[in-house]
């Protein structure tokens, strides 16, 4: 029953000849704890020098820029939770009032307060409990609560005015013909003469320069009421008693003539010349309000004692929503009739008519059917309208309402004469306005349409554009990025085109079927690469909606395009902009909370933000030169741009002269130095918003890198000092090391030389040269005189070569293996063939081009025949000798079938066999240490075979050494 009783009188409303009239609203941005608060119960609003916004909560006070809180509360060092009130003093000291009465002030971050500060102490030990601070006359600050205390920049830091005592309570200063007036709760003490006019109670009152307004309860059935007193000389005069709605909690200026009143009802006017009180038609009604605040830049900050804080900015324009007659704030489409009208559709199936005098005619398209989405409203000049929806297409002609077709959602339409082309999920409609049919033409899905300057039909669907000539679609192939573009928004381009805008590569501006696009982008200067609507004015110049924001593009006249960014009120993004247009130096944005209507001429550019360096490596800045010691050269500043109007983020660039030079930019509000060369730096700093111009002058920070104390002049010479002294060192250390190191060479030749020499009395041993006589004088016994010249001749040979390679240290191996031969065959002879020789050599193995230390085989082969192979009785002996590679190593091998070392243990063994392979180990081990390498010798015994020991297999690993024939290798 109640829904239809609903739609009763939502008819006569439609139809009522006395549309409801539109109230134009400053938009307000609502700031919570969601925001950065630290409560919604706010007791103050405070602007300071620099321009930041200071809130008092009952959980602290909080400090804002415009996008960022700084909140302080008891765990920072505040007395107390609730804080009324802060004022600052021209020391920039915060004084704040706080709920128990403690003295406290915040400077450069800190807070200060009896525990940490002498001046503190001091005002508490006076019990002043101040309430408020003010300049007098003379231009010294006071803080005035019981008593007042004058403020001094030095030694006495607080002077006490005897001869004034105050009640406790809420104080107000004000300046009256002159003297320093004191608003108590009972009345108006002035200082300068010390005289008290009573006039009982006053909570709340205002001065406007001729007359003072004072708060009074007289009774429960007149409730509160705002006097206003006449000051007459010496004396107060009641004027007038003004009735006030609710509890009065503030009084303040109006921009002409009286007052704005912050009451539980709301905010409310004052005219002083009507006399009269009512509600402020620029904020919401009903919200209550006790504290309001205009700062430098005119902005409104109006606080809460449960709901946070309001924000109306100066430059904010004015909204209509359903405080001013819509049904739903949520309007989704916007268009400008041929009248001028302002042609508006919302998310419920509302089209609303908004005439020039402000009326507002509501039509309802399909009243059983909710959230029917109003997407396009278009006007074809002769008093038709036609609307597309969720539930479908519709005419509107007068009042009267009627459905083209229903139940198929319409997102875009374009009017060519006496058709309209509607475009829909599976093609598009064509409706003639004449005749009243409708025709479908099943296209795909089609998401915007337009028209050219020479009426051809352009759709944009999910993959690029199509265009009709002779009723058949054609597909615009001529750029491949456009073509796989799904187009979201499309209008006529001045001059006759069409303007496409794309869901994330930007706008195409397109001249004709046959030429290829122009592509506007970020890269251009768009604020955004996703495109939602798309508007152009009568003037030819074009209004895009992206995410990024609203963009005007105005043409050149040669032929380019000049992008610039239109400055949106402060909270509001291009996401939260449903539609848009623009006429007469107004422009028209469909939002979720209404239509806002801004200067479109007027609003560009905004003030630059107020930059300010806050603190370096977390401690205050205060504007004067840092010096910083080595260690400390990583640096970190922080800075904060107030911006309150013009959007963000906020941007910021700047230069560190004195270092690289180069221009950087950030959103950060933070920049960090990392290792800093010593020196002198500056740090240049500008910042802007997304709707201003960067900051005329730099903000500046000049500090010095001091060098590390090793860089000092007393320090470098010390250092030089220190430093020649260590390299006499280090050169006296240089020509010791060469002179020892010349010395052990010397010992390593002399004592190479000696092993050299017993090596050459171990080869041509006495036994050795008896056996070989012995042998001589056998086969010459025996007249075997062939034999026996035969093995003098080569015994001569074999001393001959023994003695000329005893004066080199290496020599060519096939030298040493021709001395083996020879030595072998000598000894073959005298053991009269009791073993087989056989000397391997690897292929590839040129034996000329390989150095062996000189006489380093023969001893292991004697050792072979004396210890092994001699003592053999039922078998033939073997000797086999092996030279081969073992990568960058000459390996040789010597292998015998002899009795092995453990039988020939048991034999009688002469001293010469230990003293000669001795003499070898040592001149592998001088080899070794004099020439740098590793010569590595392994002597294993072989398995057994049955019963018959193996024998012994010595193995010798030579770094491989090769001869340079351009030198002389053998004294190497």
């Amino acid at each position: 029953m109640r829904y239809y009783l609903l739609l009763f009188l939502l008819y006569l409303l439609l139809f009522d000849a006395k549309p409801a009239s539109a109230i134009l609203l400053q938009p307000a941005r609502h700031i919570t704890m969601a925001d950065g608060l630290p409560s919604n119960v706010v007791y103050d609003i405070y602007e300071d020098s620099k321009g930041f916004m200071w809130f008092c909560t009952d959980q602290g006070i909080s400090r804002y820029d415009g996008s960022a809180f700084h909140n302080y509360s008891i765990k920072d060092g505040v007395p107390d939770r609730e804080v009324f009130r802060i004022r600052e003093d021209n020391q920039q000291r915060y004084w704040l009032v706080c709920y128990n009465r403690k003295a406290c002030y915040l400077k450069h971050g800190k807070i200060y307060t009896s525990e940490n500060d002498a001046l503190c102490r001091k005002i508490e030990a006076e019990d002043i409990a101040y309430d408020e601070l003010f300049t007098d006359r003379d231009g010294n600050e006071c803080l005035v609560g019981k008593k007042i205390g004058v403020l001094r920049p030095g030694p006495p830091y607080l002077k006490i005015l005897d001869h004034v005592t105050l009640p406790a309570g809420r104080l107000r200063h004000f300046r009256i013909n002159g003297d320093d007036c004191i608003m108590t709760t009972n009345g108006l003490y002035n200082i300068n003469t010390n005289a008290l006019q009573k006039m009982g109670y006053a909570a709340v009152s205002f001065y406007d320069g001729h007359s003072l307004f004072v708060s009074a309860f007289t009774s429960t059935e007149k409730g509160q009421e705002l006097h206003q007193w006449q000051l007459r000389g010496d004396s107060l005069y009641l004027v007038k008693e003004i009735k006030v709605p609710g509890r009065l909690y503030q009084a303040g200026p109006l921009e002409k003539n009286g007052m704005k009143l912050c009451t539980s009802e709301g905010i409310l006017a004052y005219d002083s010349l009507s006399k009269k009180i009512i509600p402020d038609p620029g904020f919401p009604a009903g919200v209550p309000t006790n504290n309001m605040r205009v700062d430098k830049k005119g902005n409104q900050w109006i606080s809460t004692l449960n709901d946070g804080v309001y924000f109306v900015p100066v430059n904010g324009g004015r909204i209509i929503d359903q405080r001013s007659g819509l049904l739903k704030s949520n309007i989704l489409s916007i268009s400008l009739s041929s009248e001028g009208d302002i042609l508006a559709g919302d998310d419920d199936g509302h089209v609303y008519r908004i005439k020039k005098n402000n009326t507002i005619q509501i039509y309802t398209l399909t009243p059983r059917l909710p959230d029917n989405r109003v997407l396009f409203v278009r006007d074809n000049g002769q008093g038709l309208l036609i609307v597309g929806s969720d539930a479908g297409l519709f005419t509107i002609e007068g009042e009267h309402v009627s459905a083209i077709r229903v139940s198929i959602s319409m997102k875009a339409g374009v009017f060519s004469e006496n058709h309209f082309y509607a475009g829909f999920s599976a093609g598009f409609l064509v409706y003639n306005s004449h005749t009243r049919k409708a025709g479908y033409y099943e296209m795909g899905r089609i998401t915007a349409l337009a028209l050219d300057g020479k009426h051809i039909l352009w759709t944009g669907g999910i993959e690029g554009l199509n265009y009709y000539t002779d009723g058949q679609a054609q597909k615009y192939n001529l750029d491949t990025l456009l073509a796989s573009s799904r187009i979201t928004c499309m209008a006529t381009a001045p001059g006759g085109g069409i303007l496409a805008g794309s869901i994330t590569q930007g706008l195409f501006v397109i001249k004709s079927p046959e030429q290829p696009p122009l592509h506007l982008d970020k890269l251009k200067g768009l604020s955004g690469n996703s495109c939602k609507q798309i508007f152009v004015s009568e003037n030819g110049c074009i209004w895009l909606c992206s995410d990024g924001g609203i963009d005007r593009i105005i043409q050149t006249e040669d032929g380019d395009f000049m992008i610039k960014p239109f400055p949106l009120p402060s909270g509001l993004t291009g996401n939260q902009i449903n539609d848009l247009a623009e006429s007469d130096g107004r422009l028209y944005l469909a939002t979720s909370g209404g239509i806002l209507a801004l200067n479109s001429e007027g609003m560009l550019p905004f003030d630059p933000p107020r930059l300010y360096i806050e603190s370096v490596n977390g401690n205050a800045f205060t504007g004067q030169s840092l010096r910083f010691r080595y260690k400390e050269r990583n640096l970190q500043i922080m800075y904060t741009g107030l911006s309150y109007t013009g959007g963000s983020p906020i941007e910021y660039k700047y230069i560190l002269a004195g270092s690289l030079d180069d221009t950087l930019y950030t959103n950060e509000q933070a920049i960090n130095f990392s290792a800093l060369s010593p020196g002198d730096y500056k740090l240049l700093l500008w910042c802007r918003s997304p709707a201003s111009d960067w900051t005329a002058s730099p903000v500046q920070l000049s500090f010095t890198i001091l060098a590390p104390f090793w860089r000092h002049p007393v320090s470098i010479a010390v250092l030089l000092l220190l430093a020649g002294a260590a390299v006499i060192a280090i050169f006296r250390f240089r020509i010791n090391k060469v002179k020892k190191r010349v010395a052990q060479e010397a010992r390593n030749q002399q004592q190479l030389a000696e092993l050299e020499m017993n090596a050459l009395r171990a080869q041509i041993n006495p036994h050795f040269i008896f056996n070989a006589l012995n042998a001589i004088q056998f086969y010459y016994s025996q007249n075997d005189e062939i034999t026996a010249n035969h093995y003098m001749s080569s015994f001569a040979h074999f001393i001959r070569l023994t003695l000329a390679h005893s004066q080199t240290h290496w020599l060519p191996l096939s030298e040493e293996i021709a001395m083996l031969r020879i030595y072998l065959e000598l000894e073959q002879i005298r053991f009269q063939h009791l073993f087989t020789v056989t000397i391997n050599v690897m292929p590839g193995l040129t034996v000329e081009q390989v150095a062996i230390p000189a006489m380093l085989i023969q001893p292991y082969v004697e050792n072979a025949i004396n210890h092994g192979l001699r003592y053999l009785k039922e078998r033939q002996g073997e000797l086999i000798l092996s030279f081969s590679m073992k990568q960058d190593n000459l390996c040789i091998i010597i292998d015998d079938n002899g009795i092995g070392r453990t039988q020939a243990s048991t034999y009688k063994q002469s001293q010469h066999a230990s003293f000669g392979m001795k003499i070898t180990h040592q001149r592998i081990e001088a080899i070794n240490r004099m020439y740098g390498i590793i010569v590595l010798v392994d002597i294993i015994d072989k398995p057994e075979t049955g019963d018959k020991p193996g024998g012994t297999q010595v193995s010798l690993l030579i770094p491989l050494e090769l001869i340079d024939h351009d030198s002389d290798y053998t004294n190497r």
